[in-house]
């Protein structure tokens, strides 16, 4: 497949990005990669590596415990009537109009499968059985020892067209027009405007009313941070003094500790290369040698906000707050 088509075009896993009910990743995120030039240098994390190598494994299992033969796929197609469709099933089941998806699901996300499927995995399961025109689309999910769980979802044709009508009015809206989703404030955001506007004008501009709002909004919470940072401070100061010598404390709704951490050494290479250089580097040559290896870090953007409430905040200090009795 076309790299661009598969880059442009919509798969499964990005559908729920613009349904709003991924819980990785927002609509912004989707057209900010697809179609806003963010490059993306991040590695595969370990855990997508270990999710690919035990992928054909899964499906094994899926064959063992229903009994049906499945012929793993995971090749990228484009759909012939709808081009902005992309999908790339795990494995079609043999002799059915039943496609099957492999889970591999860590233990801190286990809590998004006690309802069954996720919303995010459904919505790609039913764009892999509208892309096939298949009846039905099984999820086997590993959720470490024991039986895989396995869910069944059946098509919904009604569902289906929704889903198929918003998606061709997003493509169409953000990926082939010029419109932009509303910006999210994750990290991907962060690093859409680091790479977008990494320098600035000598200039600074009056704000409009819905910027004032923003802002006035924006100074509220950060007075509001400084409290609540003060606060958590004076208590973290009383649950020390009362665990005293213990390790901490527990109750019916968790636990806080305060243990030391093991102890670790560290080279102090700056100290131990200026030691070397003037020890055993002429001090003709010491200039020349520090320019050969001088790095130029480049400076970033950074927010600095100023105004009364804020400075007020600052002052603020911790006997302030409510003493605990």
């Amino acid at each position: 497949m076309d790299p661009n088509v598969r880059r442009l075009g919509i798969g499964g896993s990005d559908v729920a990005a613009i349904f709003g009910v991924d819980e990785f990743r927002d609509a912004f995120d989707l057209w900010a990669v697809k179609k806003g030039g963010l490059t993306v240098e991040q590695p595969p994390s370990i855990r997508m590596i270990v999710g690919k190598c035990l992928e054909e494994g899964v499906l094994k299992l899926y064959e063992h415990f229903t009994g049906r033969r499945v012929e793993y796929c995971d090749v990228s197609m484009q759909h012939p009537e709808r081009p902005w469709m992309i999908y790339t099933p795990d494995a079609l089941v043999v002799g059915e109009r039943r496609g099957v998806d492999a889970k591999v699901v860590a233990w801190d996300q286990r809590r998004g499968w006690d309802d069954g499927v996720p919303p995010r995995v459904e919505l790609q399961c039913c764009w892999y059985m509208a892309a096939l025109d298949y009846e039905a689309w099984d999820v086997c999910a590993l959720m470490g020892e024991g039986e895989p769980r396995i869910y069944s979802i059946y098509r919904d044709l009604e569902l289906e067209a929704a889903m198929l009508a918003r998606v061709e009015e997003w493509y169409d809206r953000f990926i082939v027009g010029d419109d932009r989703p509303p910006i999210g404030g994750n990290e991907t955001a962060a690093q859409w405007l680091k790479q977008m506007y990494p320098k600035h004008k000598r200039d600074i501009r009056e704000a409009t009313a819905e910027e004032i709002a923003m802002l006035t909004e924006y100074v509220g919470v950060r007075v509001q941070q400084a409290a609540l940072s003060r606060r958590q401070d004076v208590l973290e100061t009383y649950l020390k003094d009362a665990i005293k010598e213990h390790e901490g404390l527990i109750w019916s709704e968790g636990r806080f500790t305060w243990k030391k951490t093991k102890d670790s050494e560290k080279v102090d290479w700056k100290s131990l290369a200026l030691l070397l250089l003037t020890r055993f580097v002429p001090e003709a040559e010491q200039d020349a040698l520090s320019r050969e290896y001088l790095r130029t870090k480049p400076g970033v953007r950074r927010i600095y906000c100023s105004h009364d409430d804020l400075r007020e905040a600052r002052k603020a200090k911790p006997e302030d707050e409510e003493v605990l009795a």
